[in-house]
Order: C-alpha cells, then sequence, then structure tokens
C-alpha cells in the first residue's frame, strides 16, 4: 500500500491556515492522495510505498512538488485565472490556474528525480592499430591495421 507523499498538517503550514472543518480536512487528504498518485505516474511509482517490508526512499522535493499542486487545488478548485464582483477584481498567475496539472518545470524535476532521462547516444570507436606502431584506445589484441603512409 502507498501513502500519499504529503499529509494534511504539512499542507496546512504550506497554506498558513488551519483548515476549519472534517470536510475541508476531507477534500485536502483526497486532493493529496490524487496529487500523490499523478506524481508517482510521472516519476516512480514506488515512492512512498513498502516493497518487500522496507519504505522505498522518497526524495524531498517530491513532496514538495506534490503539497504545491494539492495547494494550487486547495486555493483555486474552478482554475479560474481571475474573478471579480462589482468593483472587486482579482486576477491569478497563469499557471496557478491549472490546477493540478504539474508544470513543465515540476514534470522535469519528477523526472529527474525518477532518473528517466530521454535517450541519449554515445559515440563508440573500435581499437585499431596506426602504422603498426600503437592502437587507439591502446590495446594488444587489435588485428586491424591501418598504414596512413602506404594507404592509397
Amino acid at each position: 500500500m502507498c501513502e500519499p507523499l504529503g499529509t494534511v498538517q504539512e499542507l496546512e503550514a504550506r497554506m498558513g491556515r488551519p483548515f476549519v472543518d472534517d470536510l475541508e480536512k476531507r477534500q485536502a487528504a483526497a486532493a493529496i492522495a490524487d496529487a500523490s498518485d499523478i506524481v508517482r505516474a510521472y516519476g516512480s511509482p514506488l515512492w512512498g510505498c513498502d516493497e518487500y517490508d522496507r519504505k522505498v526512499r522518497t526524495p524531498p522535493a517530491v513532496k514538495a512538488v506534490t503539497l504545491a499542486m494539492t495547494e494550487r487545488r486547495m486555493r483555486n478548485p474552478e482554475n479560474f485565472v481571475s474573478e471579480g464582483a462589482g468593483e472587486y477584481q482579482y486576477r491569478y498567475a497563469e499557471q496557478g490556474s491549472n490546477g493540478f496539472a504539474p508544470s513543465k518545470q515540476e514534470i522535469m524535476l519528477i523526472e529527474k528525480l525518477a532518473n528517466k532521462y530521454g535517450v541519449r547516444t554515445l559515440d563508440v570507436v573500435r581499437a585499431v592499430t596506426i602504422n603498426g606502431r600503437r592502437s587507439f584506445p591502446y590495446d594488444e589484441t587489435v588485428k586491424d591495421v591501418i598504414d596512413a603512409e602506404n594507404s592509397s
């Protein structure tokens, strides 16, 4: 069984206020569980889980991303960009209006912490003897010889 990657108390501390009733606490717990599942989908499915009766190490930044996603959800559940009533107007930052969806920077951080990297290439050089004297990389068992002086 996997545990959420944060607690309601940690979310209250980040939001700077206590939750006033049980309904709000249950909503926060459900939002943390949902954000944890999303973070595990991008990163490691074992974060916060017990594997063979031992807890898998979860990087601290994973908790920070999970709680940031949850905080956005709790502060702006309807994903509004702006709202107004009479002369009162309020505008959220564009990035704050995406709700649970992690930002590109958050996704890159999660993937980095999970050691998920893109496809990479690596140049490989075959050992060859140059002018019958040395091989590169230096190897005594090389049979191919390139004679730069007598090649045509």
